[in-house]
């Protein structure tokens, strides 16, 4: 089947689309806007895929599981993309992913790990987090100085996700080296070749780290712990297999280590461009949880959408999409639709956004939204509270990545603590 939709073609609207440009991941938004105005369908070819840019459009794709599926093996260029993966068995262990499966058996996966995942659960893990966050901090806090990015976001997830599984003592390093692992392995092309044979080592021992302490976890059930309620959850006598349990683990790697690290960065800078709304913030600490939702919809980090692949011909806001067609659902566009959210380019901490779909939408929301809402909450919030005097030194830089806007540095000036 070809990748290029004649009847797209007939009436070519005369926009152009190129994630890769200079200055698009500092401003995306006007390219997003055209698209919206003149071609909210619009086919890619560099990408070989379509452009969903309008809210209803992408909410109606999410919600239809019947008819999109998020398993690229039904994308009609699935056979030319090969092995993707560095590491093979991390490839197989993802045919078990939630992605992977077919919807009977994601229905059964999502019920039998939800409860483990709710916002109470993941409650439980909060003085774990704020000490993390705590220990950072004091390490940086006689500099006067910090990247944002590399000296706190980025040495947050690995450690909470860690601390999450109980990983034992004296192994912290080794699940860290795993982390990173795991989430360049899905990015096989920023990979030299010369790193890839390290890469390998470090996700085979991380895995078998993992299946240890699944091991363990079933021997000795722990109190208030998030894997022994993955173990010991049952539905119908229905329960979790091991490959199951280790593809988990994987996805709250990949799905929260750079989006916690991003929604981190980018929280904070989107604070410190608005001083009247750091200040509502630091009198009212409450409004934090707004704050993510806000800078979710207003500043998302995503670069590319979420892929969706047609299962059969359907016609979508007037558009014919092929069967085996990609459609990508642009949620840096969708939520600044105007047709959906009132003042759109406007920066409102008091926003509802109860329709926000930041964290997708329908049966394959994100399962790691909690604990990323919960991290980015307490790490935001302390560092304002900690450093009142906290500023911007300079404007963020941006480094290539195929599927974020990928703040590579954001450096503030401390001054001094609060006591």
């Amino acid at each position: 089947m070809s990748g290029n939709p004649t009847n797209q073609s007939e009436t070519r609207p005369a926009v152009q689309f190129n994630p890769y440009a200079p200055g698009y991941d500092v401003n995306p938004y006007p390219a997003l806007e055209k698209l919206r105005t003149e071609a909210p369908l619009f086919y890619w070819e560099q990408g070989r895929g379509w452009l969903v840019t309008r809210y209803e459009d992408a909410v109606a794709v999410l919600r239809d599981g019947q008819r999109f599926s998020p398993n690229r093996e039904h994308w009609e260029f699935a056979a030319s993309l090969g092995a993707s993966a560095i590491v093979p068995e991390l490839a197989e262990l993802n045919k078990n992913g939630l992605f992977a499966l077919d919807a009977q058996n994601h229905a059964r996966v999502r019920k039998l790990v939800s409860p483990a995942l709710t916002p109470r659960a993941i409650e439980r893990l909060r003085p774990e987090i704020q000490a993390i966050v705590d220990e950072i901090l004091d390490g940086v806090a006689a500099r006067g100085r910090m990247d944002v990015v590399n000296e706190f976001a980025e040495r947050i997830p690995a450690r909470v996700i860690g601390s999450m599984l109980k990983i034992p003592k004296g192994r912290e390093e080794l699940f860290q080296d795993f982390t990173n692992a795991v989430v360049k392995n899905f990015l096989p092309g920023l990979v030299t070749p010369e790193e890839q044979e390290i890469l390998r080592g470090h996700i085979r021992e991380g895995l078998a780290l993992v299946s240890e302490t699944i091991e363990d976890r079933r021997r000795n059930p722990l109190e208030n712990d998030i894997m022994t309620a993955l173990i010991q959850t049952e539905e119908q006598g229905d329960k979790l297999n091991k490959q199951e349990l280790l593809s988990l683990v994987s996805a709250l790697i990949v799905g929260g280590f750079e989006t916690t690290i991003h929604l981190i960065a980018f929280c904070t800078y989107n604070l410190l461009q608005r001083p009247e709304v750091l200040a509502q913030v630091k009198s009212e600490p409450e409004l934090f949880k707004n704050l993510i939702e806000e800078v979710l919809r207003f500043d998302n980090f995503g670069k590319m959408g979420i892929a969706r692949y047609a299962l059969e011909d359907v016609e979508l806001g007037g558009v014919r999409i092929k069967k085996g067609q990609m459609l990508l659902i642009m949620l840096n566009s969708a939520l600044r639709d105007e047709s959906t959210f009132d003042k759109a380019d406007a920066f409102d901490i008091r926003r509802n956004t109860n329709v926000s779909i930041a964290f997708g939408h329908g049966a394959h929301y994100c399962i790691g939204a909690n604990l990323a809402r919960l991290e980015v909450q307490i790490a935001v919030g302390t560092l304002v509270r900690r450093f009142p005097e906290l500023r911007l030194v300079k404007q963020p830089s941006f480094g290539p990545h195929p599927v974020i806007r990928r703040m590579e540095a954001l450096e503030v000036d401390l001054r001094s603590p609060s006591a």
